[in-house]
């Protein structure tokens, strides 16, 4: 039986290897195919001696998958008159070109924290930094910002961008930032 064996193995090995060489297909030296195989008109388009049952598919090479990048973090300040939700002149034009660059760069998420300065209550200042943050968020939207993406917040006299007492006029501290990434 082992004999059997021994002598059954290389010749399955050889059959095996010949059914996937050139060989195969080539019915003699002049000639690729035969004309019986030509007038049956047989499905596969062989070439090169290849053979149907040794047929490896073409290799599928995926597509590179494009990169997405996210914007580059952005942010400014706009300033506000004394007790009003009204710009200066230099943060009226300011404001233009601030909200057409975060239009441009399509943001997914934009900050507006509303600031004061300390010439008044606490308690008022509050609610005109709420104020101020949502005027800057109604511009935005107006200009075409999802609103969706817009989140507000009133400081009031809490962060100062320069410190000082109680009761003073300062225009640095009575502003709005707006953070977008």
């Amino acid at each position: 039986m082992i004999n059997l064996c021994r002598l059954c193995l290389p010749l399955l090995v050889t059959l095996v290897a010949v059914g996937c060489s050139p060989i195969h297909n080539t019915i003699g030296p002049d000639q690729e195919r035969s004309d019986l195989r030509e007038s049956v008109e047989a499905p596969y388009q062989l070439s090169g001696g290849e053979s149907p049952f040794c047929e490896v598919p073409p290799m599928q090479i995926p597509e590179t998958p494009k990169l997405v990048t996210a914007p580059e973090p952005f942010s400014a300040k706009l300033f506000f008159l004394l007790d009003k939700t009204e710009f200066t002149e230099e943060s009226k034009v300011e404001s233009r070109e601030i909200y057409q660059e975060i239009v441009d760069r399509e943001f997914s998420e934009i900050v507006i924290s509303g600031h004061t300065d300390t010439s008044a209550s606490n308690a008022y200042n509050e609610a005109l930094s709420l104020r101020r943050s949502q005027k800057v968020r109604q511009d935005l939207i107006a200009y075409g910002v999802p609103a969706e993406n817009i989140r507000i917040s009133a400081e009031g006299e809490y962060r100062l961008l320069v410190s000082t007492p109680d009761d003073t006029v300062e225009v640095r501290n009575r502003r709005v930032e707006i953070n977008a990434r």
